[in-house]
Order: C-alpha cells, then structure tokens, then sequence
C-alpha cells in the first residue's frame, strides 16, 4: 500500500512540469493548437511521470508493472500496425483520385505531423529513459521498436506526398520496391530540386528508424525476455 500511494504521489508531482514543458516544446515545434491535441500532451505527459515513478518506486515494483503493461502495449502495437496499413492504402487510392494536397490537409497536417511530434518530443525520450534501468528496459525496447516503425511509416507518407508533388510517373515507380522506393524516389526529388539539408536529414531519420524498429529494439527486448525466463527458472529452483 505504502509504495502504491508513494506512486500515485510521485506521479501527481511530476505530471505538472511535463506537461508545461511539453506544451512549450510543442508550441515551439508547431503542433497544431487544437483541444484534442492538448489532452493527447496531457496523456504524454502523465505517462512519461507514471514510467519515472515505476522506477523511483523500486526495481520489483517496476518490472512487475512493465510486465502487465506489456501485454496491453502488445494487443495496441498490432492495432496501431493495421491502423499504418489502411491507411498507406487510403493514401494511395486518394492520391490518384484527388493529389498530394489532399493528402497532406486531411491526413498528414491533422493528424501524423501531430502524432509525430507528440512522439519525438515525449514518447522517444521517455523510451529512452526506461532502456537505461534493468527493470523497465524490456518496456522501453518495445517502445523504441514501436517508435521506429511509427517514424518509418511517417517518413514513408511524406515521401510518398513529395512523390505525388513530382508525378504521377514518380507514384507509380516508388511502388518498386514498396515503401523504401518512395523515399528513396523522395530523396532523389529533393537533391534534383538543389534541397540536401531535407534529403540528409531524411536518410539519417530513416537509417535511425530502421535501426530502432528491425535491430535495437527486437534485440534488447528479446535478451529482456530470456532474462526474466532465468531469473523465474532460478526461483522456482531455489524454492
């Protein structure tokens, strides 16, 4: 009960200088200045106190909250994974019907440039942080390699716009191979328009998602689980 409440307090605490600090660092980013986006920094901003009270709470508190927590953020990765795919698929059928504008006012501007700030500014350093203690490090390596298909799957729409901007022709060829071929296609548009500044930093964002979401994360989640794995067997064997 004593370290519940100790949590709960903790939390509070922390809650109201994340949450400001959040808002100024979106404000300054240019998240839109929308009601919904307000509470969805709010709900970063409590997780992010939640997962630095885990740790403050102690190391046996914090892997058994990682681990109930961990069933939940499986069941939401494979929404948020068929959430990308439809909708790549809206964006490449609405491409064709209408442009690329379209695409950027009603799916990219309201919503992903958003979702994608929220999470470079929140979410990846709070991952981050996790990563460094034993005892949530299994949570922050699902987390990073959750973050680095989001930000793959960002980097892909943008491009995919850019493609649009430049062509039908550029569309159709960043189908071969699918997804790197568009960002690719995109890289290619911006050097030929003389913008190497945005091309880097695209491939360097995409080199690190990559990294993040098929290496860093799947590794250290799965060293993670075959920890726990010895550590139960060694109980069950001492008792």
């Amino acid at each position: 009960m004593k370290k519940i409440v100790s949590f709960l307090l903790v939390s509070v605490v922390l809650w109201f200088p994340f949450g400001f600090a959040l808002a100024m660092m979106a404000d300054a980013l240019g998240l839109p200045n929308t009601e919904i986006w307000l509470w969805v920094l709010r709900a970063c901003a409590a997780l992010v106190a939640s997962c630095i009270s885990w740790v403050i709470i102690g190391g046996d508190g914090a892997k058994n909250i990682s681990l109930a927590v961990l069933s939940v953020f499986s069941v939401i990765l494979n929404y948020f994974y068929l959430a990308c795919v439809v909708l790549g698929l809206v964006a490449v059928v609405m491409i064709f019907v209408r442009d690329w504008m379209w695409l950027y006012e009603h799916l990219y501007r309201p919503f992903l440039l958003g979702a994608a700030t929220v999470a470079l500014i929140s979410l990846l350093p709070l991952a981050l942080f996790l990563m460094v203690f034993r005892a949530t490090r299994l949570l922050g390596a699902v987390a990073i390699q959750f973050l680095g298909g989001f930000f793959v799957f960002d980097l892909w729409f943008y491009s995919f716009m850019v493609c649009g901007q430049a062509g039908p022709g550029w569309v159709i060829a960043g189908f071969i191979p699918p997804v790197v071929g568009h960002i690719v296609g995109c890289i290619t548009t911006l050097v030929m328009r003389g913008q190497w500044k945005m091309a880097g930093c695209i491939l360097i964002a995409l080199m690190l998602s990559l990294v993040a979401a098929g290496f860093l994360g799947p590794m250290v989640a799965s060293k993670e689980v075959e920890r726990f794995e010895k550590e139960k067997d060694d109980t069950i064997a001492e008792s």
